[in-house]
Parts: C-alpha cells; structure tokens; sequence
C-alpha cells in the first residue's frame, strides 16, 4: 500500500456553519384560524438541556419489599436452589425478597402464565431475574397498589450479539407487562424487559434503567397506557428488530404508542422500529417525551472525540465507504477499521466539501484513510495500510489525493460558522422507522442528538418490499428540537393536520417531496428550513392548506429549498431567514420553479426566484423591513395577513390569491404603513433577476 504523505500547502481552517435560529414569533392569516409559535415545551430551552418531565421518578426504596419470599398456588412450580420455576398455566402469586434467585417459565406451548408480583424484589447476579423459557403468553402482573423490583446484576455482557437471557426480564414468548402497581426493573448486563415475539405494557408505572434496549420485541412494542419511564445508557429505548410476515399474515417490525405517559431517555435512539412507528391514541391519552444523547442525563458511552474526513465534491461518492485505520506502531493493542459517515457539507472560501465523521477510538496514534466500493468493508485479508500520525490539534483531515484506494492530505481545524449539522456519529435520533412514521394524535415531545423524526427507504425489508421512507402527520401536537434534521422521510413528509413545531434544528423538514395540506407548521432551521432533495421522485414541496410558518438565520441559507419544483395552491405560508444578497442563498430557492394558485405567500430574505404563474405577485427590495407586528391589508382594509418579525429583512415578495389586478394592499408595521401600492399587473414592484439553485443536501440516512 501507498503510504500516506502530508502535503504542506493545504487549508489551515475550514468553516462548518453552524447559527441558532432564535425566537420565531407568531403568524397569522385571515384565511384559516390556526396560529403557530415556536415555543418549546414548559421547562426547555431551545438548544439547551431538555428538562421537561413527562413522568416522575417512581424509584422509592423506602418501599422495596422485605421479608421471605412466597409464592401461592404452590401446584406446578418447582423450587430449587433460589429458582421458581413454573411449569403448568395458571396465575401464581409472589411476594417477599428473593435476593439471589429467579422466576422461570417452563410449561407447554399451550400454557399462559400470569407471574403477579404483590410486593416482591427479585434480585439475581447469575442470570435473568424473570427468564420463559416456554408458554403460549405470559404476563408480568404487578398487584395494584404494590411496589415491586427485578434487579439484574450480573456483570455487563460487553457484546451487541443476542443470547437467551440477556434481559432482567426475557421471554420467549408474547410477554405482557401489566397491573396497576409499580414494577422498577434495573440491568447491568444488558437489556431491561425482552421478548423474542410481541411485547405489550398496559396501565402499569413502570421504570426500567438498563445498558441495553429498555423495552425490546423483536416482532413488535405496544405501549397502550401506563406511566413509564425508559433509560437506556448504551443503547436504544423501545426497539422492534424483524420486519417479516408472521405465520398469521401479521407484518412484524412495528413499535405502536398509543396511550400513556411515556418518557424515553436513550444514549443512542429514542424508538428504533424495523418497519413502522406509530402514535395515536386508540387506547388512552397520550403523553410520549424522548430524549437521547446529550439531550439525556445519561454520558456519551463511546468516550472518544469527534474526526471529520472532509472530501471534495469532485472526489466524493455515495457508492463508496470511506473508512480510518487506527493503529500503534507497535502493533499493541492490535488496530482497528472505523467507518466514516456522511454528516454535512462544510464550506471553506469559494468550495464546498463533504465532512464524514466517526468517533476516534481511544488509545491510538496513527491512522490511515481508505476508499471501499459501496456495501464492501475492511475484512481479514484487507492489506493494513501504512499511515500518518494523527494530530490531535485538529479535528479534521482534507483529502486532496486518491491512490489505489488509498487517501491522502492533510489535517485542518473545522472552526463554527453557520448551517452545520451537529449531531452525534452514531444513530441518536429520536423516533426511528425502517419504514415509516405515522403520527395522527397525541402530545409528542423530541429532544434528539441526531435527526427528531426518520425513515429510511433504503435496502429491502424482511418482508421483501421495498421501505416506502414515509413520514405523516395528521393530527395531535408534535415539539421537536434536533441538533439534525428536525424530521427526515428518505421518502414523502406529509402533514395533513396537527401542531408541528421545530423548535431548533439543521434542516427543519427534509424529504424527497414534502406535502403540507392542514395544520399549524413552525419550523426553525440553522441551515434550510424545508428541503427536497433528489430521490427516487422528483423533488417538490406542495402546500395546499394550513399555516406555515419557516426562520432560518442570515447566511447561506434557505427558508424553503427545492432541488425540483415549490407549488403553493391554498394556505398561507410566511418565510423569514435566507442570506439578504439572494442569488444562491434566500427565502424560498428552487432548481425548477416556483407556482402560487392559491393561499398567501410572504416570503421575507433573500429573493432568488419569483413565481412563474398563477397568483399575482408583488416584489419589494432595498426596503428595511424591521422586527415588529405587521399586517397586510387590502383596499378595503380587510386584513389578508398578520404576522410578527423578529429580525431585518431587506428584501420581500408576496404572492396572493387576494392580490386582485387593480387592487390596492398596504403593509403596516405596529400600526406605520411600511409600503404600499397597487397591483396593475401579474407581477408588479421592483426587477428581480433570476439567481441561481441552490445546494439541497444529500438525502438518504443519515
């Protein structure tokens, strides 16, 4: 192999744009009745440490039971050497302290158990507190009014591969989690409460604080009611893993919520589904936080510091892996192949790169970069590549060469600017479907290290479909703050109806083609507030109905930003953000064109494209449009639109079903007229030239 070589006139610096959004205001139209603010829930800062409570700590051990441990019937359960294990169907009844023992299950594939846990601690360092073995269904009943524990305390298994019995509560089986007592289940070893088939939890208060996954069903997750409170440290917090058929035509895969109070505090993702995530409220009420990565009280597992790999377009692929050797010298400890991923673009000067990252794994001083063909990877008879010390200063390295699939160049320092992802190098995202996300009702609360809401289309599912990539909101209260995308669909986004509100993110809303037909949409982003990006359909954002809101900070940035079309049919739709020069960077930019035939557009930034037809438009630049309360009115002094600035514009176009030929409109700010004029033709104001597309990020996962 070609060994690595520093170049010495490289880049010193190069910027990853990173801006806050700040307060977005309130926005209102004349045509419909529903108003949008981006405040984030009682309790958080935007940006900051999210300490809104969902549910309270229900740990008491003033209450943990005491005495010696009991089980009634005594009829089909064997006891040996501190085991339980029950052997026929029927209800069995435990209560008292088992400090080193356990529960098992082991009866016919006919057989339902229900284990009721009346003020029992079960406790065991040796293996699963609760371990079944065999039954058709069991249930894990927790009297009402009783207080009970299962505490698994062996050592911490230190893998990711799956053995029977890596859970302090493992099934089998179809497990319910049930009752109307309290059950605190705790792990060091690795998942909290797990079933090989379904897994349900229904009215019980329940904690459980494990390493692993807290709440897993490799077929399914249902959560109908209940207060629960689900702490992963190393892991995910509700995880599905098969996205088959089941032998009774049942698709597998999906984690449905849908009733509860239910928060989820997880170092890696909140929910994890192999197909489908949804939320509604078919059983009860419902109250779902999730919280994962920095936004959690829980430390960053992986202990190690952030590298960027940063390539420019012209030598970048999405067919290929990209990957670091880290190594000693001395072959002590033995070196290790380290994937980079896509994170964000980063400007330096004019040129626009690529930055991947990867977490440096502790306790080595040299790498080596490398190119793989797209789905291969480093294995045993991969020839381990000479290097180059890794400089610990910088916290990037700037490929400038390719040789034999070798990289080459130099390190830089990536310094804050504006429009940068900051989110984690492994997947933190809050809610996570392989397939889809369906959201129709419900309070939803996201504080997410990576991307709030996504869905992959990418691969083939179990079933052998392919992943549709969708995300759809039609209903209930949806709060996102996301350090990525505050909601991704590889796929369509639709919104149809509901509270959205994007409190902070890089890119507020990104998919293939969004679709927002009802609702209240806030959305803030550091980078394009909305975006489409190329995919397998043509890339557009369609409003049809609701309110839409988009900020975005000054810069190179886009309030809404299609790499196809934007049509806007009814609505009504305020932007405010993109860079004040237009050009390349404003509030609303398209590679195709921009149509309005309906609803109201107010678009305040940067002007890089017009509408092209339909609704007459009006055009004003080189104005000072200063933070305040505005309203737009027409002759007649009927007001088409209210709405409040928080920041400067200086440039503005509004398209309107209501901007009739001949008429005349006024813009007033806190009660000052600000312009006014009449619209004596379909596009009328100042010329507008037009600017250039924009750079829509890559889509795909992320």
């Amino acid at each position: 192999m070609k060994k690595l070589t520093v170049l010495a006139a490289l880049l010193t610096a190069l910027c990853i744009i990173l801006a806050s959004c700040g307060s977005n205001g309130s926005v209102v139209s004349s045509d419909t009745q529903n108003s949008s603010t981006a405040e984030t829930p009682t309790g958080v800062e935007s940006g900051g440490d999210a300490s809104y409570e969902t549910v309270a700590d229900p740990v008491d051990d003033t209450r943990v039971a005491t005495g010696d441990f009991t089980v009634s019937p005594t009829d089909g359960v064997e006891v040996k050497d501190g085991v339980y294990t029950v052997t026929v169907a029927g209800e069995y009844t435990f209560s008292g302290s088992l400090s080193e023992g356990s529960i098992v299950v082991d009866a016919s594939d006919e057989d339902e158990v229900t284990l009721i846990l009346n003020g029992a601690s079960i406790t065991s360092s040796q293996t699963a507190p609760i371990m079944i073995l065999n039954a058709a269904e069991v249930s894990v009943k927790s009297a009402e009014g009783t207080y009970n524990t299962v505490s698994d305390e062996r050592e911490a298994k230190g893998d990711d591969t799956a053995v029977d019995g890596d859970a302090a509560i493992w099934s089998d089986c179809d497990l319910k989690i049930n009752g109307k007592g309290t059950l605190i289940v705790t792990s060091t070893y690795d998942n909290g409460i797990k079933s090989k088939d379904d897994l349900s939890v229904k009215n019980v208060t329940l904690k459980v604080t494990s390493p692993g996954v807290a709440l897993k069903g490799n077929d399914s997750v249902t959560v109908k009611s209940g207060d629960l409170l689900l702490i992963s440290s190393e892991s995910d917090g509700i995880k599905t893993s098969n996205s088959d058929i089941s032998s009774k035509g049942n698709q597998r895969g999906i984690v449905t919520i849908s009733g509860g109070n239910v928060e989820v505090r997880a170092a890696c993702d909140g929910i994890s589904a192999a197909y489908d995530v949804v939320v509604n409220e078919d059983e009860a009420t419902l109250t779902l936080s999730v919280y994962t990565a920095s936004y959690t009280d829980i430390a960053d597992a992986t202990g190690s510091t952030e590298l960027y790999l940063i390539l420019p377009t012209s030598m970048y692929s999405d067919k290929s892996s990209y990957y670091g050797y880290f190594f000693n010298v001395s072959g002590e400890p033995e070196g290790v192949w380290v994937e980079f991923e896509y994170e964000t673009t980063v400007s330096g000067g004019m040129s626009t790169y690529y930055g991947l990252s990867a977490k440096v794994p502790d306790g080595y001083e040299a790498v080596a970069f490398a190119e793989f063909e797209s789905g291969s990877s480093p294995d045993g008879d991969t020839v381990v590549p000479d290097g180059e010390a890794i400089n610990a200063s910088m916290n990037g390295y700037l490929v400038t060469d390719e040789e034999d699939g070798m990289l080459s160049g130099d390190w830089v320092n990536l310094t804050s600017g504006s429009g940068s992802s900051s989110k984690t190098t492994w997947s933190s995202k809050g809610i996570k479907a392989e397939n889809a996300v369906n959201i129709s009702a419900g309070t939803v609360n996201v504080f997410s290290g990576d991307d709030g809401i996504h869905s992959n289309s990418d691969g083939t599912l179990d079933n052998g479909d392919s992943p549709a990539g969708s995300v759809t909101v039609s209903g209930g209260v949806l709060n996102v703050t996301a350090a990525d995308d505050g909601i991704h669909a590889d796929g369509e986004l639709t919104i149809s109806g509901g509270t959205v509100n994007v409190a902070e993110s890089h890119e507020g809303l990104e998919a293939n083609v969004v679709t927002i037909s009802g609702g209240s949409v806030t959305v803030c982003g550091n980078d394009d507030g909305i975006n489409a990006f190329r995919g397998d359909k043509t890339p557009s954002i369609n409003i049809s109905g609701g309110t839409l809101c988009v900020t975005t900070p000054s810069g190179d940035t886009d309030g809404i930003d299609s790499n196809g079309n934007v049509t806007v049919s009814g609505g009504f739709v305020l932007v405010r953000g993109g860079a004040q020069m237009g050009s390349m960077a404003g509030s609303i930019d398209v590679d195709g064109t921009i149509t309005v035939t309906g609803g109201t557009v107010l678009a305040f930034g940067g002007i890089c494209e017009i509408p092209s037809g339909g609704a007459n438009t009006y055009v004003k630049s080189g104005t000072s449009f200063a933070a305040g309360e505005y309203t737009l009115t027409d002759g007649s002094g009927a007001t088409i639109a209210s709405f409040t600035l928080d920041s400067t514009y200086s440039s503005l176009w509004v398209s309107s079903e209501k901007l009739t030929l001949n008429g005349s409109f006024s813009l007033s700010r806190d009660g000052s007229e600000v312009l006014s004029w009449t619209q004596s033709s379909a596009s009328e104001g100042d010329e507008v030239q037009g600017g250039f597309g924009g750079f829509g990020g890559p889509g795909g996962r992320r």
